[in-house]
């Protein structure tokens, strides 16, 4: 994990990486600080409508509010039916306020399944969704779903027993950041965009489709 995101950052490529959401509060991470949910702020989702455990592993960097440019790091996992949430604009700085309009992250990002004891094929569901000006998603913001079958199941860490998200945004908190996968189980390679609209609405669009990258992944 802290490899591929370091290389990513060294790439310098202008994301900004979020996770997850749902719409539960109980965000769990290595260094305590995920971010609440806000009533107001922007926020990313991702659910997991599929069978197994699936992780999403993110990187980017991004311009907080006050000017400072951030590096943010985050892996997550999530249990099958399961959803975990970070909120963009309290990460960023902008408290209870949704991002401007015309912010544009590009996410990249690596997936994998999981479950006990590991073994055998799955499928890949998951879905992400933005919103902002409420604390949970309506039914009129656009969800995205993601897709992929077969792929092979790793074990589950013992030290993951609920949906979880590990978040750092400064190198000290990503060194505390111990990695709970390799990179052959988290092969699934994906990039997305998110978009905020004026009206706060989120637009997030996959632009280059989920493939196999284990040529990437043998490189970090």
């Amino acid at each position: 994990m802290k490899n591929k995101l370091g290389l990513l950052a060294i790439l310098a490529v202008v994301i900004v990486v979020v996770a997850v959401s749902g719409c539960s509060d109980n965000n769990s991470s290595s260094n305590n600080n995920a971010s609440a949910i806000t009533e107001k702020g922007t926020k990313v989702a991702i659910f997991n409508n599929g069978t197994t455990w699936a992780q999403v592993e993110m990187v980017g960097n991004a311009t907080a509010k006050n000017g400072t440019n951030m590096t943010i790091w985050a892996e997550t996992f999530i249990k099958p039916g399961g959803n975990v949430t970070i909120d963009l604009s309290q990460l960023l700085g902008y408290g209870n306020e949704k991002l401007p309009a015309g912010t544009t992250i590009r996410v990249q990002s690596w997936k994998g399944l999981f479950n006990t004891p590991g073994g055998g094929e799955g499928s890949l569901n998951i879905a992400f969704q933005g919103w902002s000006n409420t604390r949970y998603p309506a039914a009129t913001d656009k969800i995205t779903n993601v897709t992929y079958s077969p792929l092979n199941i790793s074990a589950l860490p013992a030290n993951i027993t609920d949906n979880t998200v590990f978040v750092a945004t400064t190198p000290e908190e990503l060194a505390k950041m111990q990695s709970s996968d390799t990179a052959d189980q988290t092969p699934l390679y994906e990039e997305e965009l998110i978009v905020v609209n004026a009206d706060g609405s989120v637009t997030i669009t996959i632009i280059r489709m989920p493939e196999l990258c284990r040529a990437i992944a043998s490189i970090i």
